[in-house]
């Protein structure tokens, strides 16, 4: 009877989290890309605080980079991987936030569109998107996976 209850529990603890599990153990993949994507926020945080234009909405921008960076140096070998897609998603929509609330203001700026839009854009569209899609792909919630 109690390992009946303990199954019951534990049943009960995988459906209540909904705990990820990788498909053939893509870890390292996403090690490389979030890799790749901190180097790219390094390189534009050094623009940013190089950049002659003293706008606050750069220091947002700068503060939003900096938040993910000390995120991905806390990482440990075990990537939870739902707390990473769960933070990046986050970011991801701070980040498409930002750029739509300050459209005006950022394309006025010569300097701003020219320099660090590309960038800002490349890291948004093409990095922290194409991780959350990667994940996505490789990904099977438990819960779903054991009803099939």
């Amino acid at each position: 009877m109690d390992n009946i209850n303990n199954m019951e529990s534990f049943e009960q603890r995988n459906e209540e989290d909904q705990q990820w599990v990788w498909r053939n153990g893509l870890c390292c993949s996403v090690k490389k890309r979030i890799c790749v994507l901190n180097k790219k926020l390094h390189s534009l945080n050094k623009k940013i605080e190089t950049f002659p234009s003293s706008q606050s909405l750069l220091k947002d921008v700068l503060d939003l980079n900096k938040e993910l960076t000390a995120y991905f140096s806390a990482l440990t070998d075990n990537i939870n991987i739902r707390d990473l897609f769960d933070f990046l998603t986050i970011c991801f929509y701070e980040y498409e936030h930002f750029f739509k609330e300050h459209k005006n203001v950022i394309v006025c700026d010569r300097d701003v569109m020219s320099e660090l839009v590309p960038l800002a854009r490349d890291i948004v569209y093409n990095h922290v998107r194409t991780i959350l899609e990667f994940i996505s792909n490789n990904t099977i919630d438990t819960h779903q996976y054991r009803n099939h």
